[in-house]
């Protein structure tokens, strides 16, 4: 036997065998699996990678932004927030969407958390709950009237401003944080939103508020976000 020879198709082969795996996986690879995929797919900008996190912080489910904090949780959400005042550059933008492909994906988190984060930093802060069919909020604050909302403006006089502020409640968690919960599911969500009183809720809104966030239906579920989208100045993908 050639000793030689053998030696060079035994390193020959165990070279290639790994690489031939590897280069499979990446064949049939279907998912995004992290934050090169997305710059490699696209040219949007990717504001930040937000861990996953199963804490509690101040009695409040899945709010894991608070003041004076200064873990990984705390200064991921800074670093998207700074990301965003950029995107929005000017002070006439206000209104931010955040929305994901599916449920169970984190744009309640996200938003919410956000929300708190521009809040510290005095900003006059609202988080609107417009994932009117499976709302989230009222829990995720545990908010006690769970029947105020703003599908009762939706539904209702275009013109009435003040039942529309009649419907926000204070967060609990920061002084310039408010919400404004979905409120009752109503039987016809699309058509709801896409009447005038969305356009006019975020008129008068706009009046009081430096910041506008609205949790969105999953964009890949349903067309609601779509509509939505007419009256905002950026969309957050989670």
């Amino acid at each position: 036997p050639n000793r030689r020879m053998i030696w060079l198709i035994a390193l020959a082969i165990g070279t290639a065998f790994p690489i031939a795996i590897i280069y499979l996986l990446e064949l049939f690879r279907y998912k995004i699996e992290g934050r090169n995929d997305l710059e490699k797919l696209t040219k949007l900008p990717v504001l930040g990678d937000v861990p996953v996190s199963n804490g509690t912080k101040n009695g409040t489910h899945n709010i894991v932004v608070s003041e004076n904090s200064n873990d990984l949780m705390a200064e991921t959400f800074r670093g998207i927030r700074t990301n965003l005042q950029f995107i929005l550059d000017s002070p006439d933008k206000k209104i931010i969407q955040f929305t994901s492909s599916t449920a169970g994906e984190g744009k309640t988190f996200v938003s919410s958390n956000l929300a708190v984060s521009m809040a510290l930093l005095g900003k006059k802060v609202l988080l609107v709950g417009l994932d009117i069919r499976k709302p989230r909020l009222a829990e995720m604050f545990d908010l006690a009237d769970r029947r105020k909302g703003i599908t009762l403006f939706l539904s209702g006089d275009a013109n009435n401003r003040t039942g529309l502020f009649e419907q926000i409640m204070p967060s609990g968690v920061n002084e310039n944080l408010d919400i404004l919960p979905a409120g009752i599911i109503p039987p016809n969500p699309a058509e709801l939103l896409s009447r005038k009183n969305l356009d006019r809720a975020m008129d008068y809104l706009k009046e009081v508020y430096d910041y506008i966030i609205l949790d969105t239906a999953p964009v890949g579920l349903v067309t609601d976000t779509l509509i939505i989208s007419r009256v905002t100045d950026a969309t957050v993908y989670i």
